[in-house]
């Protein structure tokens, strides 16, 4: 009985030998064919609890290439390709799209003075001015504020105009511009 057993040992590991030279010679590393062999495997043993299997060295091999084909297509479809840091510096992928530390004090100081130039609004003024560059729409403030949509669009024009009048001209200098000025650089030549 033990000679028996080494015999479908031997017998065994020869198939799964060819097996894994079959998905190497399809362009698999020996990682991802030792991997498919166990994936088609597994099937096999799978599908024989459902149905009678008459050759089942010929399904392996036929599960092994199907797998090895989907293996395939499944590289291909990646979204990335591998390239060199040189080149990726190169095209500056690498640098961070985020702002700096000085980028950021400055926005939040440039916050704060807004924040003090809204706070010297009404509240509801202000309420209805947050509320509208929160995304809502004048309807919806006008609802929620029992005011009539006009009342919100006077709001915010008041808002935005003491907004713009109040704002230092470190944050826009090209929006603070008189508009005369404006109009002669865009017909200058």
């Amino acid at each position: 009985m033990a000679t028996g057993h080494r015999v479908t040992i031997r017998r065994y590991s020869a198939r799964h030998a060819r097996l894994i030279r079959l998905c190497r010679s399809r362009g698999c590393s020996l990682e991802d064919a030792r991997e498919l062999v166990q994936e088609a495997h597994l099937r096999l043993f799978a599908y024989q609890r459902s149905a009678k299997v008459r050759n089942a060295d010929s399904l392996l091999r036929l599960m092994v290439i199907n797998l090895s084909i989907t293996h395939y297509h499944r590289e291909l479809s990646r979204p990335f390709a591998s390239e060199s840091i040189d080149k990726l510096d190169r095209q500056g992928i690498l640098i961070d799209p985020a702002p700096g530390p000085e980028r950021t004090l400055v926005a939040e100081e440039q916050l704060d003075s807004v924040v003090s130039l809204v706070s010297a609004m009404s509240r509801r003024t202000c309420q209805i001015f947050i509320a509208q560059r929160g995304g809502y729409s004048y309807e919806d403030i006008a609802a929620a504020f029992a005011v009539k949509p006009r009342t919100v669009e006077k709001h915010v024009a008041l808002a935005t105009s003491t907004l713009t009048e109040m704002m230092p001209l470190s944050f826009a200098p090209s929006a603070r511009l008189p508009r005369e000025r404006k109009r002669a650089d865009e017909y200058s030549f």
